[in-house]
């Protein structure tokens, strides 16, 4: 049996994904209320409380992790700086998992990968089953070796944060904040994105979930036309996207 991916939300408001296999469930970050999570995993017919992974310790992804283990009693897997944090927040240390390279959760294995952002973080990619998803919600830069480590999978979750125009005419934003979003270690926007899943397309990947959208220099309909023109304009027409939104999920893939 395979796995299955769906974004409960996805934006600066909060983030979480869910993962599962027919045995095992697993939430990327929890930013989002509890009573939506679980509102969201009744849809979803979750098999058990999932477990949860995180990517890194802004409040968008962690801010609601302490209310979700105080909740379910669920283990939570991160590194060091995630660690530290979450301790700090109150969720106890015995509920912490510090993991140092691949580690599994029931019968999925989870890789975890550095990516570029302005505080330590990570992407993922699951594997189970002969299936494998890949996650990389805040990147400032993809590098070859992303590509590489997510060139396998059969759905990745990647970050298309802005279109770069929007921001530079944003008016609301100093020139230090612009600075760090569109800085190697700031947010991946459209064009970056499109760049990325042409290459990934390349080597495999067949579904492509656009994450983490801006509020103020982004919309759907433009993050999702600049990556599908561009992944079409190369020739690949079989890929298929979805925008993931910040307010509602998305559909539910299931890798066979």
């Amino acid at each position: 049996m395979g796995l299955k991916i769906c974004s409960l939300g996805s934006g600066s408001s909060g983030n979480c994904v869910y993962i599962a296999s027919s045995t095992t469930a697993v939430l990327v970050d929890e930013g989002l209320p509890v009573s939506r999570i679980e509102g969201c995993l009744k849809v979803l017919g979750c098999p058990k409380i999932p477990a949860l992974v995180v990517t890194h310790a802004h409040s968008d992804h962690i801010g609601q992790v302490p209310a979700f283990v105080r909740r379910y009693n669920s283990e939570v897997y991160c590194a060091e700086e995630s660690y530290r944090e979450l301790m700090k927040k109150g969720v106890p240390y015995h509920r912490l998992m510090r993991f140092d390279g691949d580690f599994f959760i029931g019968d999925i294995t989870v890789s975890p990968f550095p990516v570029s952002h302005d505080v330590p973080c990570l992407g993922y990619g699951f594997t189970a089953g002969g299936s494998k998803i890949s996650v990389a919600t805040d990147i400032g830069h993809v590098t070859d070796k992303v590509i590489g480590l997510m060139s396998d999978s059969d759905v990745v979750m990647l970050e298309c944060n802005h279109d770069e125009s929007l921001v530079l005419a944003n008016a609301k934003y100093t020139q230090s904040l612009k600075r760090r979003i569109l800085s190697a270690r700031g947010h991946l926007s459209n064009a970056a994105c499109a760049e990325a899943a042409v290459k990934l397309a390349g080597r495999g990947v067949k579904q492509i979930i656009l994450a983490h959208l801006s509020k103020e220099n982004n919309y759907p309909e433009l993050a999702y036309s600049t990556v599908a023109d561009t992944l079409s304009a190369a020739g690949f027409t079989d890929v298929a996207v979805e925008v993931a939104p910040p307010d509602k999920m998305t559909g539910l893939y299931e890798v066979i």
